[in-house]
């Protein structure tokens, strides 16, 4: 199995995307989360649950309140329960993910190859906000950094910000 996004580690627990190969065809990916504890001076690694993820997966999951949102090759946005990895709502887009979620301000904001930048309420309920035509594909994850949005596509940069009440996109 291939592992391109990063582990990430959230109250003794490893949550890690893996599986699939966009290059060579393998059509299998999934996300665990394997429990950690020292028992006797030794780590003990436990799998508390699996979950399955579409052909392939590139992103890094993100964890926040309990739930864990994580995207997949066959164009879909996963909120699972970080306890027990039951998936609570799924959003279907346009186009394939390469870029993992970032979850700031209560929401969750990803782009797609197909070029469009989702953003999403997080919660046990599923909301898309908005969508964003940005034309290009999106392979990065979206980055937040005082007050500002940055989003990169494959040709461009974009700032995106609140000014007062009207918001703006610049490029």
């Amino acid at each position: 199995s291939n592992f391109y996004g990063m582990p990430v580690f959230v109250d003794g627990a490893i949550y890690v995307a893996g599986g699939g190969d966009i290059f060579w065809g393998k059509n299998e990916a999934w996300l665990k989360r394997l429990d950690l504890a020292w028992e006797g001076g030794a780590l003990r690694v436990k799998e508390a649950w699996t979950f399955p993820l579409g052909r392939h997966v590139l992103s890094t999951p993100a964890i926040k309140d309990g739930l864990v949102y994580i995207a997949d090759a066959m164009k879909e946005v996963h909120c699972l329960d970080a306890q027990t990895g039951a998936e609570l709502w799924k959003h279907e887009a346009k186009g394939e993910f390469w870029s993992s979620p970032l979850v700031a301000d209560g929401k969750l904001f990803i782009g797609s190859r197909k070029g469009d930048f989702m953003i999403l309420a997080t919660g046990r309920e599923q909301r898309l906000l908005a969508t964003v035509e940005l034309r290009d594909p999106i392979a990065a994850t979206a980055v937040a950094a005082n007050g500002v949005l940055y989003v990169g596509t494959m040709r461009n940069l974009y700032a995106l910000s609140v000014a007062g009440k009207r918001p703006e996109l610049t490029r």
